[in-house]
């Protein structure tokens, strides 16, 4: 900007004029203020040339003030009207103007610029004529002036007449050095009051530490002292999502122009969902990934290892912020967002460099557990986090709570999306079971030979294969882990129930480990269940998941006074706790928590029954904090004791109309812990619940419905007849989610509903199932929808020549390898496959067989082979790939419609496209060359819908020559506006960032539809 370009260069003018004044005049004994610098280089001066040469000089300083000064002006004040910025200009010279740079004065404020201009401000009256933006145009270029002013007159050399023509002699030398010392100033302002030299060196130190300590996935079910720990970035397992925000839409492809190239369900893998926007709650149950999401999100952010989907998101800074650690105190401010992740670099951290981080957009905040708080907090939660994004609207945020704390809503007023994990498919099991056995192999203590570790896997592998009611508990990744650890030590079957699993691990890691192994504790298996009950029970009933370490010590020496057994102190029992229960840890310095919440609800269950606190878990049952620990309670509990809490909870039902649904599902829930119950309690909650829960009216229903387990299915209806569509379709997955082979005839009822809602539910069930015998008693005559059947795991496909109405085959795969083509041989009717996260040489000659393949997608991949073999593919109308050099190998696909594809090299052109007369829909994606798109008004004159990603957004002028183009969409994350101005007066619908700033606007005309997505 010109005019601030020129105000630098004044205020660079003055700051020389009044540092070569103070020059001159320290050898004078009386100063005069009004003496001009021409008279004083006069009186000192006699020789024109000397005196030339100073006014070189002076220049010189000048113009180095200028250049360091304006940089930092555009930035900040770059919208600033021409009349505001010469204002404050004038300002700031007037006020150098009225400064006192004698010795004295300098010496008074130490020679400090802060303090200086601190004074200079503190002395001169602000111009009341200054708007507030110019106001702070003036105090920021005051403030640096100040600085630049105190910089040059201590490194002028010392005055001395005799020499001052040898001084000037060296104006080249000093000039050098003056602009060395003035490019080293911090630029400082409100942001960074201590200048910004040493952000990058804390950044890439902070990121080391934070990709180093969060690195590990503990394997929980081992002893705390030998457990492996597995790198996070090694063993992550992407878990799948729902984006219910956007459920009943087909999927993220056809989100895209609106064409039909996909007719698969809501589900898709957490980072395609959380990449798709800037602010994500994530929400999942106990035990369902949400902290490791977290954790693994920090690390690769740290790394800079995004891909895909979050490739975007390399360059981010995680920040990381537990909710636990804040249930008894206020809620952190941004400088104090590393107390906790990275507590030990907190005191190096420069001042105002988190501020710096999320206000640049460069802020990844991940923000775990609002459950974790109490429910009285929570509202404190959201309006803390309201005012993050309103004091940081460019900050990525993703934030993570069970569903019974934050509905998909919650957040929504915030501009948060909604995503809810979902639990692990059989294939996520597999995957899961693999790595956590090529982990253990690391441990130093296992109950069993390293090399009986891949048996131990196949045998429980076995079990999952002919146990329905464990396979519903693996698919936790919480329980599946539990699963595993017991395993290793048992040749005998694995508990069935979850609160069997619950205790045989607690037992485990409590008391048999140490005893296989020999080694004397101070405590009873029995007292250390006895003070982590206690414990645990504190923790539930103040509505926290940890307490200040002073404070468990208190808990502790409360507790033992009523244990006679135990001699030692408090602080040693606690400490004896923490290293060798394996259920208690201290996560950072000064803090206690349980390893796992589950385990902290479970204990306070038992400890509930054993007190005889039921009056207490019933006043409670409405809260979601309560709700575990109240459906553990009843499979601790007496029979009477069961029998009243169960009553009083649903008496409670029946009295609060409001909370009455959640009540009766707790109800409900209750019967899977139980053991022995009232006839009378049972049948009442079995009339509930025929009369009150079922069938579910909604998906979201079936969710809630879900948690009373396998004994759903006897409330649920033969058939579908006289359902309304969702809630057919909600009945259908209700009855899915039960997970038993007792399901599979039912389902088959279902399966000869031609609703489509109906079909799509039943055909999403099938991996939860024995795929043979699901496809036979199914599948093997469903209608299906259209005959379309959208496949998602690899097991599947070589069941599909039992499907009769199958017609239309779509199959996404997720980390394929370079063979993976291998596993489509075969597959009828393949219309679509979707390959995200490949890696290595993709050979697409291997899909020769499939002449009836429309449209294909792969992700990922930056290397392919035998592109020419697609020409093989005549129905080909839609393809998405990865990085591309030359697009030669398509110019004759001549039915292609839609392509998408990456195009980094600048020197690429489109003009092979243009032998497809098909084309309409092209797709740049992340890190295209600007270049490229230069060439479409060229080489694509006749596109229809243009989607560009990355800087290949701000490149407008070429899109103006497009005479058909409907529609744009535009992809970013920087900053940078970008002028919309060339779209003027076209007939378009243009979907752009809501976090984009452009200009424009106001100039595109009626025709022009703005839409704005996160």
């Amino acid at each position: 900007m010109a005019i601030l370009e020129a105000a630098a260069g004044k205020i660079g003018e003055a700051v020389a004029q009044h540092a070569a004044k103070s020059w001159l005049e320290r050898r004078r004994k009386s100063r005069d203020r009004t003496a001009s610098l021409a008279s004083l280089a006069a009186q000192e001066l006699s020789s024109r040339r000397h005196r030339d040469r100073l006014d070189h000089l002076i220049a010189g300083i000048g113009h180095q003030v200028g250049d360091q000064l304006e940089p930092l002006l555009t930035a900040k004040f770059g919208s600033l009207p021409a009349g505001e910025v010469s204002a404050a200009m004038d300002a700031v010279v007037d006020a150098l103007d009225e400064l006192d740079l004698s010795d004295e004065a300098l010496l008074a404020a130490d020679a400090d610029p802060e303090l200086l201009a601190r004074r200079v401000r503190a002395t001169l009256a602000r111009d009341a004529g200054l708007s507030e933006q110019a106001t702070r145009l003036y105090e920021i270029a005051l403030d640096q002036a100040c600085r630049y002013l105190v910089q040059v007159i201590r490194h002028l050399p010392a005055f001395q007449p005799r020499v001052l023509a040898e001084v000037l002699g060296r104006a080249s030398q000093q000039t050098a050095l003056l602009e060395d010392v003035l490019s080293r100033l911090p630029r400082t302002s409100l942001h960074a009051p201590t200048g910004t030299d040493t952000d990058e060196e804390f950044r890439d130190e902070y990121l080391r530490y934070v990709g180093n300590t969060l690195d590990r996935l503990e394997l929980l079910g081992l002893t705390m002292r030998h457990r492996p720990k597995l790198a996070l970035s090694v063993a992550y397992l992407s878990l799948s999502v729902t984006d219910q925000d956007r459920r009943g839409s087909r999927s993220e492809f056809d989100r895209w122009f609106g064409a039909d190239v996909d007719h698969g369900h809501g589900s898709l893998r957490v980072e395609a969902a959380i990449g798709n926007a800037d602010r994500t709650l994530v929400r999942g149950e106990a035990g369902s990934g949400k902290t490791t999401l977290l954790d693994w999100l920090a690390v690769t952010a740290a790394r800079e290892a995004f891909t895909d989907r979050l490739a975007s998101w390399n360059g981010l800074v995680p920040l990381v912020v537990r909710l636990r650690r804040y249930a008894d105190s206020p809620l952190p401010r941004p400088e104090q967002f590393l107390d906790h992740a990275a507590g030990w670099l907190a005191g190096l951290m420069p001042t105002g460099w988190v501020h710096r981080v999320l206000r640049a957009g460069q802020g990844l905040v991940l923000v775990d557990g609002v459950d974790e708080v109490p429910a009285g907090k929570r509202r404190l939660v959201r309006d803390w986090l309201r005012e993050l994004v309103t004091a940081f609207p460019r900050a990525r945020v993703v934030v993570t709570s069970r569903p019974a704390a934050a509905d998909q809503r919650w957040l929504h007023d915030e501009g948060f999306g909604s995503v809810l994990l979902e639990r692990m498919s059989p294939a996520d099991v597999r995957v899961f079971l693999q790595r956590w056995h090529e982990a253990a192999r690391d441990a130093e203590s296992l109950p069993c030979a390293p090399e009986d570790l891949p048996v131990a896997e196949r045998r429980l592998l076995r079990q999952l294969d002919n146990r329905p009611h464990l396979r519903a508990l693996a698919a936790s990744p919480l329980l599946c882990a539990m699963l595993c650890a017991l395993n290793l030590g048992r040749t005998s079957e694995l508990p069935q129930s979850r609160m069997e699993l619950y205790q045989a691990a607690l037992t485990m890691l409590l008391d048999l480990r140490d005893a296989e192994r020999q080694i004397a504790g101070m405590l009873s298996g029995i007292e250390k269940t006895v003070l982590l009950r206690d414990l645990a029970w504190r923790l539930i009933q103040a509505g926290r998941s940890e307490l200040p370490l002073d404070r468990a010590i208190s808990f502790v020496s409360l507790k033992l006074a009523s244990m006679p057994t135990v001699d030692s102190s408090p602080e040693v029992v606690l400490a004896h706790l923490l290293e060798r229960s394996g259920v208690l840890r201290e996560p950072v310095a000064g803090r206690v928590d349980f390893v796992h919440r589950t385990f902290q609800e479970y204990l306070a269950a038992s400890e509930a029954t054993e007190q005889e606190h039921i009056e207490t878990l019933a006043r409670n049952a409405h809260l979601d904090t309560w709700r575990e620990t109240v459906v553990m309670a009843c499979g601790h509990g007496k029979r009477s004791q069961t029998r009243a809490l169960l009553t009083a909870i649903l008496d409670r039902a029946d009295a609060e109309p409001r909370r009455a649904r959640r009540l009766r599902l707790l109800a409900a829930a209750c019967l899977e812990t139980v053991t022995d119950v009232d006839a009378e309690v049972h049948q009442r909650i079995d009339q509930v619940t025929r009369d009150h829960l079922v069938p579910p009216r909604s998906v979201k229903e079936t969710r809630s419905l879900a948690s009373i387990g396998h004994r759903l299915l006897r409330y649920l209806p033969e058939t579908l007849d006289g359902l309304s569509e969702a809630a057919a379709a909600a009945t259908t997955r209700a009855v899915a989610l039960t997970g038993g082979a007792d399901a599979i005839p039912r389902l088959a009822r279902y399966a000869q509903d031609p609703n489509p809602a109906v079909q799509r539910e039943v055909a999403q069930a099938w991996e939860y199932f024995d795929p043979e015998r699901y496809a036979q008693e199914v599948l093997a005559d469903a209608p299906l929808h259209d005959g379309y059947l959208r496949v998602t795991a690899a097991r599947l496909l070589k069941h599909l020549v039992l499907l009769r109405n199958l017609s239309w085959t779509s199959v996404y795969l997720r980390g394929a390898t370079p063979d993976r083509f291998a596993v489509l041989r075969g597959v009828p009717h393949l219309k679509q496959l979707v390959q995200d996260d490949v890696t290595g040489e993709v050979d697409l000659s291997t899909l020769a067989e499939h002449s009836g393949l429309e449209q294909l997608f792969i992700d990922g991949s930056h290397s392919y082979l035998n592109l020419r073999s697609l020409e093989r593919l005549p129905a080909l109308r839609a393809l998405e790939l990865g990085a591309l050099t030359e697009l030669d190998a398509l110019e004759r696909l001549e039915g292609l419609d839609y392509l998408a594809v990456q195009l980094p090299d600048r020197e690429t052109t489109l003009a092979p496209l243009r032998q497809l007369p098909a084309l309409r829909t092209l797709c740049l994606k992340w890190d295209t060359a600007p270049e490229v798109v230069d060439g479409i008004r060229n080489h694509l004159p006749d596109l229809t819908a243009l989607w560009l990603q990355g800087s290949s957004a701000h490149t407008l002028d070429a899109v103006a020559g497009l005479e058909n183009l409907r529609t744009l969409k535009l992809r970013t994350r920087t900053s940078s506006p970008i002028d919309l101005r060339p779209l003027r007066g076209k007939t378009l619908d243009l979907e752009l960032p809501s976090s984009g700033v452009y200009t424009g606007v106001d100039e595109l005309g009626p025709r022009v539809k703005i839409s704005y997505r996160d």
